[in-house]
């Protein structure tokens, strides 16, 4: 039984550490959330209607996926992992945020000036998995630091959120991206 068990840990361990190097421990989609967050806190500082500004926020997550893509491909990562069981789950993981769109509509109808408040922390705390799936220090703080921030800065300065939380969450991603970076050197140095 033990050894039954530690072989399925070590299987575990294995597909981990494949997930972790073929995909960059999903850099690509921290480099794509910097260009939107970016985009975002620009928006905030141009646009001075929230509806339109919220409205500009639920359209644009949704240019993450296909633009976390072309990052892959110009990172030369594998998003998918075929053939990897846990690619389908971290898959699943960041698919789940769609479930999140009635919620994003209720928020722009009801309180659009306050998007950007909910969408930085459905994503900030949907990190939180993806700090098991790839061993990652760096998501653990984007899963603790993102909601923290924005709910802060929400209560603190509401008036100030459409420029403050996107361009808070845009430097967070920013510290991720370098941190991914060295955990993704420090196992490519190991093997």
């Amino acid at each position: 039984m033990t050894s039954t068990v530690s072989t399925s840990i070590d299987d575990l361990t294995h597909l981990r550490q494949d997930l972790s190097h073929r995909t960059g421990r999903g850099l690509n989609a921290i480099v794509a959330g910097i260009v939107l967050w970016s985009t975002f806190t620009v928006l905030g500082v141009v646009l001075s209607d929230s509806f339109v500004l919220a409205l500009a926020y639920v359209f644009g997550a949704g240019a993450l996926f296909p633009l976390s893509l072309l990052v892959a491909k110009f990172l030369k990562l594998d998003p998918f992992a075929s053939g990897n069981p846990l690619g389908t789950l971290a898959g699943l993981l960041g698919a789940v945020q769609v479930l999140f769109i009635p919620l994003m509509i209720g928020a722009v109808l009801a309180v659009p000036t306050m998007v950007p408040w909910f969408l930085a922390v459905l994503v900030g705390a949907h990190f939180l998995p993806f700090s098991w799936v790839y061993s990652s220090r760096a998501y653990l703080i984007a899963a603790i630091s993102m909601p923290v921030a924005a709910g802060s800065y929400a209560w603190l300065l509401p008036a100030s959120v459409p420029i403050v939380v996107p361009a808070a969450v845009t430097a967070i991603l920013i510290l991720v991206a370098v941190l991914l970076s060295r955990e993704n050197a420090k196992t490519r140095n190991a093997q």
